[in-house]
């Protein structure tokens, strides 16, 4: 029965749990059980919720060793390590950082140290967990003056040839996927480094970037529902809003520094009968040039005499960078 359900699966997976019964007469429980068995095997994998699971055969490709790889270095990886493959599957970890080394015909053991390297060269700049990034944004024009007091990211989007980051990989795939769970371990990841900013700089203001691509879930929103910082903190919301028109380009389209500049101060709204007394901080969830926030933070510096403190989840290591996939 195991091996009939298991060659099943792997003539015709991924395939419904109901799909395999109605082809292996079998029970409801015995069906599960087996598979179940298969998955603790590691022969087969499990995709999907609720109606939509489906099964199908793990084609694991030729170990890699790991003999030479010491305990502290898997930890680091697999606290800061997400690969997402081609079908949408997300592999955390050490297991997600070998999936990738071996799909990309890399050397395991050089990879992890140079992997290593970068999460401590990253901490090692981080100040409570923040990134300080006012000198990356905008970069490309010294001339440009910037409006931000300071801006911080949780960490960067991309790093060297590895791709996204942990937190760059989660943001990706919750505002393409408009996964509410997704958004809501981005919120507890980066909550303790915003509530530091709130705490440290006196915020009294807070605002979330408001997004151009229209989604059903709209990720900014998710996040600051999960976040609940007005809430918490007493604080009070600016009223910011983007010109919902037909013709509305998305900043993620736009490759030249100035036409993102000018995206930014003509779309972005706010409402000058505002009495703004305090600090204000504003929230984004992926910072390629600053633009947005230093915009909009010009915008509130014409209303009030006050310091704007820009945050994003994630931003570009080397300064202005063109970060169109979210």
């Amino acid at each position: 029965m195991k091996n009939e359900i298991y060659k099943y699966i792997e003539k015709f997976g991924p395939i419904r749990p109901s799909v395999i019964r109605g082809a292996i007469k079998t029970s409801e429980v015995t069906l599960f059980k087996v598979l179940k068995e298969l998955i603790e095997d590691d022969k087969i994998k499990k995709d999907g919720r609720d109606n939509g699971v489906f099964y199908y055969v793990n084609n694991k490709e030729k170990k890699l060793s790991i003999n030479n790889i010491n305990d502290h270095d898997k930890y680091i990886i697999d606290k800061n390590y997400i690969y997402i493959d081609a079908a949408g599957n997300i592999i955390r970890g050490f297991e997600g950082f070998m999936f990738w080394c071996q799909k990309s015909h890399l050397n395991l053991e050089i990879e992890t140290k140079n992997f290593v390297k970068i999460i401590n060269d990253t901490n090692k700049i981080k100040q409570s967990g923040l990134i300080k990034a006012k000198e990356n944004i905008l970069s490309q024009n010294k001339n440009i003056e910037i409006f931000l007091n300071q801006i911080f990211y949780s960490d960067f989007y991309n790093v060297s040839h590895f791709g996204k980051t942990k937190l760059g990989q989660l943001v990706y795939i919750a505002k393409t996927s408009q996964n509410k769970t997704l958004i809501k371990e981005v919120a507890e990841e980066i909550y303790s480094g915003i509530v530091n900013i709130i705490e440290n700089k006196n915020i009294k203001y807070i605002a979330f970037i408001p997004p151009t691509i229209q989604r059903k879930t709209q990720f900014i929103f998710e996040l600051e529902k999960y976040l609940n910082l007005a809430k918490d903190f007493n604080l009070i919301k600016l009223e910011i809003e983007k010109i919902k028109s037909a013709n509305l380009i998305p900043q993620k389209t736009l490759r030249k520094l100035e036409d993102r500049i000018y995206n930014a101060s003509h779309t972005i709204i706010i409402n000058p009968n505002q009495n703004i007394d305090g600090n204000v901080l504003l929230i984004d969830d992926a910072t390629g040039s600053g633009s947005s926030l230093n915009e909009t933070a010009k915008k509130i510096k014409r209303i009030a005499d006050c310091k704007v403190y820009g945050y994003s989840v994630v931003g570009s290591m080397k300064g202005f960078d063109v970060i169109n996939e979210i």
